[in-house]
């Protein structure tokens, strides 16, 4: 998600490293805690904040967007959390730095779908990068994965069957659970009568 830049967001980041890692290489003692879930996009931070307070345990948030980070910083900052770290950067240069971890489940919520065909290679659920994501998964760990974007949720499932991944569900309408939150973007797009989509892989074997 792009955001129109804010003067205030990278100084409010700055003062706010103990929340906002600047390489999370170097944060084993909040990595090794258990259950351990990691969301890659947190956009505003709806999402993960509502989870880390419905299902618990701790979370990693990672967002390429400074300016929409700081929101959510500023959002977990005042709702007194503790149970959350958060990282700026892409999925593929923060890879590096967590490659060790194991997570229990990791959530795509509403993705950039690079709609364009010669963009494909950037979409987070290409067989590469969801290899990757297997390889950050602790046995029966999953893979969930929600959009509003038909293309992108077909093309998801595709790299999937092709990279040999279990497909626990697919829907092209989901209609929410209990069990789950709804993003800022959720909450528009089921506010205009959108359809959402939801994807969910199990840890494929080696």
């Amino acid at each position: 998600m792009r955001a129109r830049h804010k003067s205030w967001t990278t100084p409010y980041i700055d003062s706010h490293r103990s929340l906002v890692s600047e390489n999370l290489g170097e944060e084993k003692e909040f990595l090794v805690k258990a259950p351990l879930y990691l969301e890659i996009g947190i956009g505003k931070g709806d999402f993960i904040l509502g989870m880390s307070s419905l299902q618990g345990g701790y979370w990693v948030g990672v967002e390429r967007e400074k300016d929409v980070l700081a929101i959510a910083a500023k959002k977990v900052v005042e709702a007194e959390k503790t149970n959350i770290l958060l990282r700026d950067g892409d999925f593929d240069s923060v890879y590096e730095e967590i490659k060790d971890v194991r997570f229990d489940a990791i959530y795509l919520n509403f993705s950039d779908p690079w709609p364009k065909r010669r963009h494909w290679k950037r979409r987070l659920t290409t067989r590469e990068r969801l290899l990757k994501m297997n390889s950050l998964l602790k046995d029966g760990g999953k893979i969930v994965f929600k959009s509003d974007n038909r293309d992108l949720y077909q093309f998801t499932l595709e790299e999937a069957k092709e990279a040999g991944f279990p497909i626990l569900f697919f829907t092209e309408e989901y209609p929410g659970g209990e069990d789950d939150v709804m993003s800022e973007y959720e909450k528009n797009f089921r506010s205009k009568n959108k359809p959402i989509t939801r994807v969910i892989l199990g840890k494929k074997g080696e």
